[in-house]
């Protein structure tokens, strides 16, 4: 299979992160405003302005699959024409007169405004003098990047903005970083980490709120989940701040296990209670999917998602017994993709449409773990897909639980019983 992929590079050429999407393909990336959003849609205490046409504001409105708090300034021809700068003004002082208790507001630049050259930091500055609170312009413009990965690193530094420099806090107490709490995952890292005896101050930008940012300095040590983006936010942080950082990740038994033991040697916890919390852990997800393992033996995976999703997910499929054939991502780093190679050979980024149905034809997977822009195409092929992100009523696949929720789903969707009805694979 191997060979005859490499003999057809056409097929799934092998892509370094960070490329711009080649003319003429049908790309699944999303923009830079959209990558803005994603991080920042979820803080709480904030004005969120989009500054452009009603349409970005409808497509900013569902960040992560929930509906979040926004407002729009509804740009109209005139408004491109002469600009909109009265228009930005009235419109902050409006939403903080409707939102009185926000600590301060971000307005996201877009496509539209990014072109006309909008003076929008003039205007935040004019309001945060009469409202006596602070306003931070996001410059995204869609087009201003490759990927929505551009529109993280702006937000990431303006949140950094925010931190104010605080006493260390004496007990254990760390945030997370990179971790969104797609599914509810930061409630079950809450409760993990608890059982070690140590607190989390903040989940960035998952659980998050202007004013628990602007204390996040108290922490004694960042937890980094995923993302260059946030590792640099972690970098900056430690030479502001003087907070160390470790990667970690609580996708898989392993994964698990290794997190834990980091974090109770960088605190000095006790290594009983740590053992005696991995031990509990494993034992009740191991009891749990034992009856299912059957299903996942030997089954082929192929993997379309972020980039820094490959390695933790590719890695689950693995302890579950399944072979991870490909990996792509649709935006990350190279580094992430270190990380993949671990499960697989055959990594690359940004794949088009085309080469996508060819990979499914060639490596002919059993399942697909993929967004839920592109889960259709294996669908329509009578492959099974999980989608990402997952909605909610799934639960997190983070931590024990979410192991014990990822062996289910992919148990459900391997065996539905839609596809008895095909006589054979389409494929």
């Amino acid at each position: 299979m191997e060979a005859f992929l490499f003999s057809h590079p056409e097929i799934w050429p092998q892509r370094s992160c960070g490329l711009a999407t080649e003319p003429g393909s049908m790309s699944q990336r999303s923009c830079v405003y959209f990558g803005a959003r994603y991080v920042l849609g979820p803080v709480r205490e904030a004005i969120h302005l989009v500054h452009g046409a009603v349409g970005c504001g409808y497509y900013g409105k569902m960040v992560r699959g929930t509906p979040a708090p926004l407002f729009s300034t509804d740009m109209r021809e005139h408004e491109v024409i002469f600009g909109a700068r009265q228009k930005l003004y009235k419109a902050l002082v409006e939403a903080f007169a409707l939102n009185p208790e926000a600590r301060g507001a971000f307005v996201y630049i877009t496509c539209v405004t990014g072109l006309i050259g909008e003076d929008a930091l003039t205007v935040a500055e004019e309001v945060a003098q009469k409202i006596g609170k602070p306003v931070k312009v996001i410059s995204c413009p869609g087009f201003s990047g490759s990927s929505q990965a551009k529109g993280h690193s702006v937000s990431y530094k303006a949140l950094l903005e925010l931190i104010k420099p605080l006493p260390k806090a004496k007990e254990p107490v760390v945030n997370l970083i990179g971790e969104y709490n797609v599914g509810g995952e930061t409630k079950v890292l809450k409760d993990l980490l608890g059982q070690i005896g140590v607190k989390v101050h903040l989940s960035l930008t998952g659980e998050a709120s202007w004013s628990r940012i602007e204390t996040m300095s108290r922490a004694r040590l960042n937890l980094l989940f995923c993302g260059t983006t946030a590792e640099d936010f972690c970098r900056a942080m430690k030479k502001a701040f003087g907070t160390p950082y470790m990667k970690v990740s609580f996708y898989g038994l392993k994964s698990i296990a290794a997190s834990l033991r980091k974090i109770g040697a960088f605190f000095e916890l006790p290594e009983t209670l740590v053992e005696e919390v991995i031990s509990h852990g494993e034992q009740q997800v191991l009891a749990k999917i034992f009856p299912w393992r059957r299903h996942f033996w030997g089954k082929k995976a192929l993997i379309v998602l972020g980039a820094h999703r490959l390695g933790p997910q590719g890695k689950m499929l693995k302890e579950l017994g399944c072979e991870v054939v490909a990996a792509a991502s649709i935006f990350g780093k190279d580094n992430n993709h270190k990380e993949a190679t671990e499960v697989t050979s055959i990594v690359t980024d940004n794949p088009g449409d085309h080469e996508l149905e060819e990979a499914l034809w060639v490596f002919k997977p059993d399942i697909v773990l993929t967004n839920a822009r592109e889960q259709w195409r294996p669908v329509k092929l009578g492959v099974p897909v999980l989608s990402f992100p997952q909605p909610k009523d799934r639960g997190p696949y983070a931590g024990y639980v979410g192991m014990i929720n990822f062996a289910r789903d992919l148990y459900k969707c391997l065996n539905a019983p839609v596809w008895k009805l095909l006589n054979s694979s389409l494929l």
